[in-house]
C-alpha cells in the first residue's frame, strides 16, 4: 500500500488568539488531561480531506494554489 498523508484545508490563527487559548485551556483543564497542543499547532480545519496518497496530495496542492 503506498505512503499516505492526512490532508486538510485550515486557517492560521492570529498569535493572541493561540496564546488566548493556551491560557483558557490551562485554567480549565489538569496538566495530566490528555496530551496539549503547541500553540503554533492550533488552527481552525476547515475541510478535512482524509488519509490520500502522495500524489493525489501534490494535485490537491496545486490545484490549492500552493
Amino acid at each position: 500500500m503506498p505512503p499516505t498523508r492526512r490532508l486538510f484545508f485550515a486557517l492560521s490563527l492570529p498569535e493572541a488568539t493561540q496564546q488566548e487559548i493556551i491560557r483558557w485551556r490551562a485554567e480549565h483543564f489538569p496538566l495530566d488531561a490528555g496530551r496539549p497542543i503547541a500553540a503554533d499547532n492550533l488552527h481552525l480545519t476547515m475541510a478535512f480531506l482524509g488519509y490520500v496518497s502522495e500524489h493525489k496530495a501534490q494535485v490537491i496542492q496545486t490545484l490549492a494554489g500552493r
